[in-house]
């Protein structure tokens, strides 16, 4: 045996596998830059498409949404500019930080580094955000000051990455960042949201969401709309999949997908090929059976 697990093959061998399939190719022969720009297209195309059909449990990721006071939307991914993450840390401030203050001592400095977001609660109860220019043993320094006070053991958060926008959500907790407890949401339908009121009014802590996929940014949404940004909501969800550039990408699909997915695009481009029609119906069979 040769003692690896770790086959999954680039875009290229994908698409010249599919040609084979259809007959477009032989063995050992490379399709001209047409065609395999042509077949990488109808490539992602098919990928994208498999989102819909729920099956890529792979593509389940945590995300974290930071909330403020009074507000109950959010958007997640695209360019907006609220605040989410893949991941995070949780801190506290080590000692009261005042007005204008572009430093805060923090109790744990480990995984803040230079570039990252890292969030303060402040006295007022809002979050206040700013990127990080150093960190020099529990004195993290920031971009900008504080707008307002921010007290010992205020809650602080920090993370690098932000997350994309989720296709869809099936789970959500809000989290106490200073304490770390967290509390099951309940879902809703968008008719259930659509009929509460007064869903900008402060109202405690969040009981209930809400998610909007849309097209650019995602649009989560919690009630109440939380009293204070001490408390955030990390959520299950699916990702969308990655797309597919270059010959030696591979598919964000795992490996037990790779001959699935060889047969699938066989079938997406046999009829720009005319395929035979015998040979397109095996085809088809076999994807059908191995999707």
């Amino acid at each position: 045996m040769s003692g690896s697990v770790g086959w999954n093959p680039g875009a290229s061998d994908i698409i010249s596998g599919a040609l084979r399939l259809i007959g477009a190719i032989a063995s050992g022969e490379v399709p001209p830059a047409n065609e395999y720009q042509d077949a990488l297209a109808a490539l992602n195309g098919l990928v994208k498409a498999w989102q819909a059909s729920g099956v890529h449990v792979w593509a389940m990721a945590e995300g974290t949404v930071f909330l403020q006071p009074g507000q109950g939307r959010y958007g997640i991914g695209g360019g907006t500019t609220d605040q989410a993450a893949q991941g995070y840390v949780a801190t506290i401030a080590g000692a009261r930080v005042v007005a204008g203050a572009t430093q805060v001592r923090v109790a744990a400095a480990a995984g803040i580094g230079v570039g990252s977001w890292v969030g303060i609660v402040l006295d007022a109860g809002g979050m206040f955000w700013s990127s990080v220019l150093s960190v020099v043993g529990g004195i993290v320094y920031l971009a900008g000051g504080l707008p307002g006070p921010a007290s010992a053991g205020a809650a602080v958060v920090a993370y690098g990455v932000p997350v994309g926008r989720p296709l869809k959500i099936v789970g959500a907790r809000a989290v106490d960042l200073v304490t770390g407890v967290e509390t099951p949401l309940i879902p809703m339908s968008r008719l259930d949201y659509a009929n509460l009121s007064g869903k900008g009014a402060p109202g405690g802590a969040p009981a209930q969401y809400f998610y909007d996929p849309q097209l650019e940014s995602g649009v989560f949404s919690v009630y109440p709309a939380p009293l204070t940004a001490r408390v955030a909501v990390t959520f299950t969800c699916q990702l969308p999949l990655e797309d597919i550039g270059g010959a030696a990408d591979r598919a964000d699909v795992p490996q037990e997908w790779i001959s699935a997915l060889r047969f699938a695009l066989a079938v997406e481009l046999a009829p720009e090929y005319d395929c035979p029609a015998q040979r397109f119906e095996m085809l088809r069979a076999m994807a059908a059976e191995k999707f």
